[in-house]
């Protein structure tokens, strides 16, 4: 459908919040789902983007936070008010697909880069259930100025936490080095939930330590997509459906792009 943009402002080194009025989409929108961005009119670039949805708005707006990086996302960030967009969705499995929110008493979240994108509504969701501090955020960026977004978890109840790889904000080092205390500090609670989003290696050790402490993982895979509707297979992964089955290939734009981490192929 195409939408209308309302608002794109910077808000970190090479980071745009886009805003537009989607009130087909937005009342359908579950946590951890995406829609797919194309600009009309133009042939180049010629296919959409995937972009997770950051936040869905009950007067029918949709936002998205995004990291200029090529020459889509440079053009987004080209957008004024009352600029038009073509835009399909919702789109894929969100967290509610492979957990039930109801069913864990905290959640953890670690998220590195532009990971922190899908979990604004989970967290606002699980925290009117759960209450103010049943969430922590890890989050983790090359630098302080790519860090974004924080206050909106904040303001939403959630506990968070900095990484940076330079040093210049909180923790210095990978935001996997913060899960162990974070874990520790969750310890007492009955049913721990953690979920990942960010570059492939930091889901992989974030994993790796949900492993060996027999934690529920699920991680949001962010790979490149053609299509978004499963049509064309260029973002397939290996997955099982259960421990018993052998790994298959699956569209992470249709069976995911969440996934349960002790199912996949790391």
């Amino acid at each position: 459908m195409l939408c209308v943009v309302t608002e794109n402002v910077f808000v970190a080194q090479n980071t745009w919040r886009l805003r537009f009025a989607a009130e087909k989409i937005a009342p359908l929108v579950r946590p951890g789902q995406f829609v797919m961005l194309r600009l009309p009119n133009r042939s180049d670039p010629l296919l959409g983007r995937p972009l997770a949805v950051y936040r869905a708005t009950p007067d029918g707006f949709l936002e998205v936070v995004y990291l200029v990086v090529g020459k889509m996302t440079a053009r987004l960030a080209q957008l004024k008010a009352g600029d038009s967009l073509e835009v399909w969705g919702p789109l894929g499995n969100g967290f509610q697909a492979t957990g039930d929110v109801t069913k864990y008493d905290r959640l953890l979240m670690v998220a590195g880069g532009i990971g922190q994108t899908p979990f604004l509504m989970l967290a606002r969701q699980f925290i009117e259930q759960h209450g103010p501090g049943s969430v922590t955020l890890l989050f983790g960026a090359r630098t302080k100025d790519r860090i974004c977004c924080m206050d909106d978890f904040r303001e939403a109840g959630a506990k968070v936490l900095l990484a940076t790889d330079d040093g210049s904000e909180g923790f210095h080092g990978p935001v996997t080095e913060l899960i162990p205390a974070a874990i520790s500090e969750i310890s007492g609670a009955t049913n721990p939930r953690v979920v990942c989003c960010g570059p492939h290696p930091m889901l992989r050790s974030a994993f790796a330590q949900c492993q060996y402490l027999g934690l529920p993982c699920e991680v949001s895979l962010e790979s490149p997509m053609a299509c978004g509707l499963g049509i064309c297979y260029s973002c397939v992964v290996e997955y099982r459906q259960n421990q018993d089955l052998n790994y298959e290939y699956v569209r992470t734009c249709f069976e995911g792009p969440v996934f349960d981490a002790y199912r996949l192929k790391w």
